[in-house]
């Protein structure tokens, strides 16, 4: 992402706009509720059913809310399960609702542009996509309003599931009536916060040897609502965390290190995508939208890059690279670079490792090209002011601690003060500390980043960027899927009805019709190359001929060829069918007339 100035801003907001097709221009940058969102994707399906299908994968945790999946192809091309597919979602996490936003805006940007952008007609021609807006739609609703709602059973059953405690009578929630659910500091010689002496607005953890105050204790914004003397002391269930729930490194060979929730998908949100992506194996191609950093992130998580094998790792790359002049995002190894790596432990004894990670599992056990992107960054802010003393060893996103280090907020508050009224901000940025006569703490100040700064963009033009710079890239790199198609089908006759049929197949894609490590690890199926004689024929020859893998163009100008022969008896007039499969390239099909010879 760039900062501009105001007449740089302009023309890119031209661009844009000439970029976008006539009667498209209806699109509201801005974050929606559950409701406005399953309204959207209604209206759109409903606008567009020759392009794209709705439908419910499972309820959410609290039995309040779907998992709405839209299916977006072109039919008259052919069914969706029977070409190469690509996976997005977003708001795995409760508070990323940027990533749900820029998924539900990439529905949006396929159904308006097909017939109009080159490049998103011919992926809905050949390909299809699969987007999943909300993951965690309860987390998500009550990150964008502050509430949630559960189903009465859910209720009625919470200490069973939960532990102790009604979880959700008393969490925080905007009691200034701001828009924004901000924190609470109260002077407390006992308190473990202190204000940072590079800003004193800011917040940083008291050390042991710190004599001098004010000290501070700190609580959410909110009230004792279920009158138990404590300030937000049942706040809802959220410990739905699907990136961390997934079977893949869930957790060390002892058991010290794991991932989220008691055993691999006990949540319901993540047994219900594992369930739909495994019932489509022609998903070749996975995204799930997260924030924040800036970064495209690929695998492994709890893996070494000494452990990919090397074609997917080029290939990872290099796909990767084409992504940032569209995004401006660099890429890293969720291992090496996102993660806090004690020099000489195993893999399996890192404490800090990620663990049943999304994308972790669907690259090894599904086959799929499979990244995170990490939205919205703060780095440019903080490159316009300058970095000072700050180490800029690596980029921002792989500083331990990120934007929780108050030296960068410092920075970040510093380019804030210089931009104060500045329209793309949407009134987003901080909320200088206010003064408030709280019911049970008693004299307080409110106050800190707002919701829509640090993690998720503002609404407008700096959120409209980072959805659409998205969008462009989710339409590329869904291009570089693997296609299999049947090239010729040529027919030989030898004399009394006996012809021989040859068939000439390739993978026009750009990727292998299946990763290496899909075949290393045995679960790639091989290519499929199938004669159909049907009851007018026979052949005494195998029916199907099997490829171990069709291999990809990389973007190249040549092609590989494959081929199947057969001989058939047939008689003149007879029509044979060639049929290829491919588990992640797609089906084709080639239909030839058996005829004379001439003469």
């Amino acid at each position: 992402m760039a900062v501009w100035s105001a007449v740089g801003f302009a023309v890119l907001v031209q661009l844009v706009t000439l970029a976008i097709p006539a009667g498209a221009q209806d699109y509201e940058y801005r974050y929606h509720t559950y409701a406005e969102t399953v309204s959207l994707l209604e209206t759109w399906t409903s606008a567009h059913p020759e392009l794209s299908r709705l439908y419910s994968i499972g309820e959410s945790q609290s039995g309040t809310m779907d998992l709405w999946v839209v299916e977006i192809t072109n039919r008259g091309t052919g069914p969706a399960d029977e070409k190469p597919a690509a996976y997005f979602d977003g708001n795995q996490h409760d508070s990323e609702v940027m990533a749900g936003e820029v998924a539900l805006h990439l529905v949006w940007w396929l159904l308006t542009r097909y017939g109009d952008d080159p490049e998103v007609t011919e992926l809905l021609d050949t390909r299809a996509v699969y987007v999943l807006p909300l993951a965690n739609p309860e987390g998500a609703e009550y990150f964008v309003t502050g509430e949630v709602s559960w189903d009465p059973w859910e209720i009625a059953n919470r200490e069973r599931l939960y532990g102790p405690g009604m979880r959700g009578a008393d969490g925080p929630s905007d009691i200034t009536g701001d828009g924004n659910i901000l924190q609470m500091r109260v002077e407390d010689p006992e308190g473990e916060w202190r204000a940072y002496e590079g800003d004193p607005r800011l917040l940083v953890r008291r050390s042991g040897e710190d004599d001098t105050g004010p000290f501070y204790r700190v609580h959410s914004e909110g009230y004792d609502d279920n009158g138990d003397g404590q300030v937000n002391s049942d706040p809802p269930f959220m410990r739905f965390i699907t990136n961390r729930n997934y079977p893949a490194f869930w957790s060390s060979a002892d058991g010290r290190f794991r991932g989220a929730g008691d055993y691999p998908l006990d949540e319901p949100n993540s047994r219900a995508i594992v369930d739909f992506i495994t019932r489509r194996p022609h998903i070749g191609m996975i995204e799930s939208y997260h924030t924040t950093s800036g970064v495209h992130l690929r695998p492994f998580a709890a893996r070494p890059d000494s452990d990919i094998p090397p074609q997917d790792l080029e290939d990872y790359q290099a796909i990767l690279a084409e992504g940032q002049p569209m995004t401006t995002y660099p890429q890293a190894s969720v291992y090496h670079q996102f993660t806090t790596i004690q020099p000489g432990l195993d893999p399996d004894e890192q404490p800090g490792a990620r663990r049943g990670v999304f994308i972790d599992w669907a690259y090894s056990h599904m086959g799929a090209f499979s990244t995170t992107t990490e939205l919205w960054t703060m780095e440019p802010f903080v490159n316009e002011i300058g970095w000072n003393d700050i180490p800029r060893d690596e980029p921002l996103f792989a500083i331990p601690g990120r934007y929780n280090r108050p030296d960068v907020q410092a920075k970040v508050l510093e380019w804030l003060d210089r931009h104060e009224g500045d329209p793309r901000l949407a009134g987003e940025g901080f909320v200088d500390w206010t003064p408030f006569d709280h019911p049970t703490l008693g004299e307080v100040e409110i106050g800190g980043f707002s919701r829509f700064w640090t993690r998720n963009p503002p609404p407008g033009p700096f959120f409209e960027e980072v959805a659409v710079d998205q969008a462009r890239f989710a339409v590329a790199r869904s291009l570089r899927l693997p296609l299999a198609r049947v090239r010729s089908v040529e027919v030989e006759p030898l004399g009394d009805e006996r012809w021989t049929v040859r068939a000439r197949v390739t993978n026009e894609g750009w990727l292998d019709s299946s990763m290496q490590q899909a075949r290393r690890s045995g679960i790639a199926e091989p290519d499929r190359l199938t004669l159909e004689p049907g009851e007018a024929a026979s052949t005494a020859d195998p029916l199907t001929v099997e490829f171990d893998f069709m291999r990809g163009t990389r973007g190249g100008r040549y092609e590989s060829y494959y081929y199947g022969e057969w001989t058939v008896e047939a008689a003149v007039g007879t029509e044979l069918t060639v049929v290829l499969q491919s588990q992640k390239g797609g089906v084709d099909r080639a239909t030839v007339t058996l005829e004379a010879p001439e003469g």
